[in-house]
This record gives C-alpha cells, structure tokens and sequence, in this order.
C-alpha cells in the first residue's frame, strides 16, 4: 500500500523500516517527493477493527482480554525504541485484526519520537475521546498518552466488567502520574499480575515538581526546605540527644506520610477508601481523617519503641 504523507515523523518511519514486530504493518520504502510529502509503502493489513470486537456482544471477555493483551504488546515495541514513539492517535478503527487473529496497530500520521526536553508538543493531533488531555496542549504527550487511549477502548470493551473496568478508569486519569506508566504495566494489570487499584509510583521527582506546573514547583521549593529546617531545629526539652533523634525521625515521618496522602505520592494509600472519589468533599474529609489516623499510629508506635529501646539501656 502506497501512502502520501503532508504530516508526519520521518524518523519514526525510519525506525520502523529498519525494526520489525509482528504486530506493526511492515514498512517496506520511504521517501520523500518533490513537495516535502512522505511517500510510505508498507503492508496492506485486511481484517476486522477493534470497532467490531467492541461493539459484537458474542466475543467473550476472554477473548476480547486476549486481543488487548496482543495490542499492548505492539505498544511496548513502539515504547521500548531508544527513543520512545508514541502513537498519538490509538482508537478502535486504528487497531487491526486480520483473519489469522494477529493483532496490528495500524496509521502512524499523528506519531512522534518522545523527546524529554520539550515542554509541548509542537504539532496536536489525535482523535477527540481518545486522546489523552496533555495532546490539547498542557504539555508533552509521552507513552502514558498512549495508556490514555487504551483505557478508554477498554472502558468501552468491558462496561459490565467491574476488574478491566477499574483499570480503565486508572488508565484514563487526568494527571498522567496518576496512570499505568507504560504498555507493560497496564498489561501486567489486565493480565491480573498487579492490583487494579494499586499503582506504587516512584518517589522522584516529588510533589510539586512531577506536573511541571510553576506554582507548585515555587511552593516545593519553599515547602520541602522549610520542613527540613523544622525538623533539624527541634530538640526535647530536658531529654537526651536520642530522645531528640526519636522525635525528629516520628515528625519527619508524620510530615512524609501526610504529603503522600494528600498528593498520592507513593500511591500507597489510594486504595483506602474515598482517598481518590470525584466528590471533593469526600475527598478532602477521609484523607483529613486518615492523616490524623497515621499521626496517631506513628505517635504510638514511636513511644511504644522508645520504651522498649529505654528498658534494654536501662
């Protein structure tokens, strides 16, 4: 199939000429003409598209489940490169399956190489109810654009299916941090091998720096020094250098366990209760409720080893 191009990445056909899978269409030749278009030949891929598998009641969520294991594996090989591609323009008429039940993403127009230092992306594309919010220009798409679109087809998929269903809503969060972070990890929770509803997310960079949003970054900056310089300052009046130790190490780790509350840091407590509901009030009540819940627990198991530890130098 011959295809002329007016938008795209040369480099990401370059790489996908050069490296193949079999869940992409193979790019046989790519050229450019004499007006700067893209002249692609690549596979022609006949077969069903996942709008069909969505829409046919008959296909079993197993079988569905199969299929969107099969995709993802495609998205980790786009993801995996040297320099991560990123589709952009995943939906339900993109995904391909042919009549020996191979699994092809197909239409590469919208794709990009990921690129760590841009803000932006320089071009928005993508399809309105799949493309993920940051393609409209909040900042630079990257491989959780892509989960973005994922969960969104696997919430049309599975609507009476509660476990794919939760993942959904997981993949399709606003904050990109709040997401499966690539093709692997989303399978890994399809395919049962993580909790749906616990995501550990790495403690770099902290709250306040992970959105790139300039008043949480200065409210960081300020922040984290002024508890730093608290927690150094503090001493127990008439007690000893351990006794101060002790206190300084509860209050640092009641300080830590309220920010991950209450920006989901670690991700730990988003499975208790409320913690993540749409309802700001529930929110904001439980995760007050909570953070006192773990000021007291860190308070008495504090005391209870400073005691122990007390009787043994006693």
């Amino acid at each position: 199939m011959k295809k002329t191009l007016t938008t795209y990445d040369e480099s990401v056909y370059n790489y996908l000429k050069d490296n193949k899978d079999s869940h992409i269409p193979e790019v046989f030749f790519i050229a450019k003409d004499g007006n700067g278009n893209l002249v692609v030949i690549e596979e022609v891929i006949q077969g069903n598209t996942f709008d069909v598998l969505i829409g046919d009641s008959t296909i079993s969520d197993k079988d569905k489940l199969k299929y969107f294991l099969e995709m993802l594996d495609g998205l980790n090989f786009l993801h995996s490169a040297p320099q991560p591609i990123i589709h952009r323009d995943l939906k339900p008429s993109n995904i391909m399956i042919t009549s020996k039940g191979e699994v092809k993403i197909l239409d590469y127009d919208a794709a990009k190489i990921y690129k760590p230092d841009q803000n932006s992306d320089t071009t928005h594309l993508g399809t309105e109810g799949f493309a993920a919010p940051e393609q409209y220009g909040f900042m630079q798409s990257d491989p959780r654009s892509d989960i973005y679109a994922v969960g969104k087809m696997l919430i049309k998929a599975f609507p009476d299916n509660k476990r794919i269903h939760q993942i959904g809503i997981k993949a399709t969060s606003f904050d990109p941090n709040d997401r499966y972070a690539d093709a692997r990890e989303l399978s890994d929770a399809l395919a049962g091998k993580i909790s749906p509803s616990l995501k550990l997310k790495p403690l770099f960079p902290p709250p306040g720096f992970r959105t790139r949003t300039w008043w949480k970054i200065m409210l960081a900056l300020i922040g984290y020094p002024l508890f730093i310089f608290m927690i150094m300052g503090m001493k127990v009046e008439g007690g000893s250098l351990t006794d101060t130790l002790y206190y300084m190490i509860a209050v640092g780790m009641i300080v830590f366990t309220s920010i991950d509350i209450w920006t989901s840091w670690t991700g730990i407590y988003d499975i208790l209760p409320f913690v993540t509901s749409k309802d700001i009030f529930l929110r904001v009540l439980f995760k007050t409720i909570f953070t006192c819940i773990a000021g007291i627990i860190i308070i008495v198991v504090s005391l209870c080893i400073t005691g122990v530890i007390g009787l043994f130098i006693s």
